[in-house]
């Protein structure tokens, strides 16, 4: 597997998508609102509206993967993400700013980590956990990437350059890779007739009535929501705790870097512990990681246990949530489950910005860390519960 010249493809490729489409984001926010004049809570809309409409189009993007069609909605998506990044700079207004990202929002769904999971579950099933790790290794760098480079073109030529470089490296590089990433050879495309054939309510019906998808679900919004309230407003949210603005600059730049750290001490426990303990104890570590940031501004170790824990947490959290779901839920049609269960996961991301922001402007940042700290506590109630209904 670490040799698949294909798979490489795949991880190298999401890395910059995800540096390019999703991270963009938050290490341009402030740049954004000093430009444009609009208030940080008006931009964020633009990214929870993205982040909805891809919770919305996911679930027929697993129906296309299911269906054998991952190569072209993969690509096509990614393509579709690099042309809209590079308009921005053209927007002079806040409705076209909005308009944008819902659309980019559509190409997350169908080019992020959740089409790219689906398609190699499909593929290399039941060994999927082995590529699915290579590609949140290499990609967890995509945040070490983007807040840096991002940083340094802007302030060398602007975020309009900063911008357009991003659109090209996804169209250059990117693209090429996904497109031969994605001829990986499905295993299953004898059943791809057969699977559009049955409706997608009768698949998703029953998913629906288990008790242990409502707990799965509201486990992993915990875990999404918690992480995208702080990544989203990570440099203001530093910059409040005392943190110099170098220094988040480096913590924003690292927490992609620690993401790597948790999979990787991932690889040597999965074998012996069980994925449902270690997302767990994830979700414990995502609390801890609050408490680290409340007081970063004292210490730089604090400040590090923060990275390691929020990062590392995160890390986990995107291997654990496929392999979790088809352990508890099943492998058959994965592609529309595991939509259906990242529905919760991505509108947890997509509420992360603008929920941030209003608990910003009522009660401050501190107010902020006292509900990403609640959520990894009922993220990891709802976990257990959840392991414990399927053994019953």
């Amino acid at each position: 597997m670490w040799t698949n010249p294909k798979v490489w493809s795949l991880a190298v490729a999401e890395t910059i998508t995800w540096a390019g489409i999703f991270y963009l984001f938050p290490a341009m926010l402030i740049r954004w609102e000093t430009h444009f004049g609009w208030s940080r809570l008006d931009l964020v809309i633009g990214f929870t509206a993205a982040l909805v409409m891809s919770a919305a189009s996911g679930i027929f993007a697993g129906r296309l993967i299911d269906q054998g069609h991952g190569r072209i909605l993969i690509t096509g998506s990614a393509v579709a993400g690099a042309v809209l990044i590079a308009l921005l700079p053209f927007i002079a207004a806040l409705w076209q700013f909005y308009l944008i990202w819902l659309l980019i929002g559509v190409a997350m769904a169908g080019c992020l980590y959740e089409p790219c999971f689906a398609f190699l579950t499909r593929v290399f099933h039941p060994d999927a956990k082995k590529p699915i790790i290579m590609v949140t290794l290499v990609a967890g760098f995509a945040g070490t990437l983007c807040f840096p480079l991002s940083h340094y073109v802007a302030n060398a030529s602007s975020w309009q350059v900063s911008t357009w470089l991003f659109s090209l490296l996804i169209l250059g590089i990117a693209v090429p890779l996904f497109w031969y990433g994605t001829s990986l050879n499905d295993r299953r495309t004898d059943t791809a007739h057969a699977l559009a054939k049955v409706p997608l309510g009768a698949i998703i019906g029953p998913v629906l009535q288990n008790p242990v998808f409502w707990c799965l679900a509201i486990a992993f919004a915990a875990f999404s929501l918690n992480h995208s309230m702080i990544v989203s407003h990570i440099l203001p949210l530093l910059e409040s705790r005392g943190v110099s603005t170098g220094h988040a600059i480096i913590a924003a730049s690292t927490i992609g870097a620690a993401q790597v750290f948790g999979r990787l001490v991932l690889i040597p426990l999965e074998q012996r512990v069980s994925m449902l303990l270690i997302c767990s104890c994830a979700l414990a570590g995502l609390s801890f990681a609050s408490v680290n940031l409340a007081w970063a501004g004292a210490s730089a170790l604090i400040l590090c246990f923060f990275v390691v824990f929020q990062g590392g947490s995160a890390g986990i959290s995107s291997i654990a949530k496929p392999t979790v779901t088809a352990d508890l839920l099943g492998r058959s049609n994965f592609g529309a489950i595991s939509a259906v269960v990242s529905v919760a996961y991505i509108l947890g991301f997509a509420s992360g910005p603008t929920l941030s922001g209003y608990i910003w402007s009522m009660a401050g940042y501190s107010g902020v860390l006292k509900t990403t700290f609640s959520l990894g506590l009922i993220g990891l109630i709802c976990l257990v519960t959840a392991g414990r209904l399927t053994r019953s």
